[in-house]
């Protein structure tokens, strides 16, 4: 009688440990491969982030070497030529694992902004695929400063 105990026993255990197999990588908030894009913003360096709930978003600002190190050492929007930053927004879902938690959709849109010699280049890119934007965006100049203007997370 105690073996059989034991058995059903460690048989709960075994059962009850056992988990769901999910997969890790969020396939429709990644870049694909026919976007419009000149590089993979989500294989740069993250700034900050930051949630706006009334749209629902999410965002991420990333940058390239020069410009991860530039926000590290200062404060000011200054970047020096050669920087490359990315805001990249997604739409928000409700998280399967964590209650009350959101995790990215699908990417709504990414802002590059580059600077060089000639001054400051801002590109905006939208839709499935990921195509660039072109003629008069409204919002450019105010888009532009504040994506500049973001300070670096500070983190423990």
């Amino acid at each position: 009688m105690k073996t059989l105990l034991k058995l059903v026993f460690i048989s709960v255990i075994i059962v009850s440990c056992g988990q769901k197999k999910t997969g890790t990588l969020n396939i429709p908030a990644s870049v694909q491969q026919n976007d419009e894009l000149p590089e993979n913003p989500l294989l740069m360096n993250a700034i900050t982030s930051s949630v706006q709930p009334k749209e629902g978003t999410m965002s991420t600002l990333y940058g390239n070497e020069i410009a991860f190190n530039y926000a590290q050492k200062n404060t000011g929007a200054n970047y020096p030529p050669g920087t490359v930053l990315y805001e990249v927004t997604w739409k928000q879902k409700p998280d399967e694992v964590w209650l009350g938690g959101n995790i990215p959709k699908s990417i709504y849109s990414v802002e590059r902004i580059v600077f060089n010699d000639s001054g400051v280049i801002y590109e905006k890119y939208q839709g499935k695929p990921l195509k660039r934007i072109t003629g008069n965006i409204a919002d450019k100049d105010s888009r532009k400063d504040f994506i500049i203007s973001q300070k670096m997370a500070v983190s423990p």
